[in-house]
């Protein structure tokens, strides 16, 4: 069971920037973080989950010009991660034009010896970067979205919590995960959550009881 830090979350930084992302890796309540990417119109990623970001529409906007705003390019947040903690990268993509954003990312991804997971809706997406490169790609299933998918050739699902009854034998991320309760229902699986140190700390209280029990 492992513990990934939701966009970066459990901390005192707003969620995908530089700071929540490098400081969630650092702490020892987490095994990865999960974030989400989008592409420029100038063929840059930036760590953003909405299309939008103060009113500019991601993917028709120039990176410098959402940089002045705020926003992260990926790049900036792998050449200063030293760990081998799991990077869950989401990727947002509505469209079927897949060959120039997968080329740029691959050729990103691999300038850094990093543990990266790839994952997102866009189920079409996701099958062609597993066909393309050598990455370790996952399939998100959330409220009406890939259900009947569930059983996949990828190599790891990130299912929503509401359908932990239909996940399959597969490595699986069970997100969003905040409370005692939901954390008892999914305890066999790897979980993504706001709260990392809390859930840590209930799989710690989880195994020294387990301990009685054999």
């Amino acid at each position: 069971m492992k513990v990934i830090s939701h966009r970066g979350n459990g901390n005192n930084y707003k969620e995908n920037t530089l700071e929540s992302l490098l400081d969630a890796l650092d702490s020892p309540y987490t095994d990865g973080i999960e974030f989400d990417i989008r592409m420029t119109k100038d063929f840059k990623f930036v760590i953003h989950h909405d299309s939008f970001y103060k009113g500019h529409l991601i993917r028709k906007t120039l990176f410098i010009t959402l940089k002045k705003e705020g926003l992260t390019s990926l790049e900036e947040l792998l050449c200063k991660i030293e760990s081998n903690k799991i990077l869950l990268i989401e990727i947002k993509e509505e469209s079927n034009k897949f060959k120039i954003l997968t080329i740029k990312l691959y050729r990103l991804l691999k300038k850094y010896n990093l543990n990266y997971y790839i994952q997102s809706f866009n189920y079409d997406l996701i099958k062609y970067i597993k066909e393309k490169y050598p990455l370790k790609c996952g399939l998100l299933i959330g409220i009406k979205i890939n259900i009947n998918r569930i059983n996949n050739d990828f190599d790891f699902n990130s299912v929503n919590i509401k359908h932990i009854k239909k996940c399959s034998i597969k490595e699986t991320f069970i997100w969003t995960v905040n409370s005692k309760e939901e954390f008892l229902k999914v305890k066999d699986y790897n979980i993504i959550t706001d709260k990392p140190k809390y859930i840590y700390n209930l799989i710690q209280n989880h195994l020294y009881f387990a301990k009685f029990l054999l």
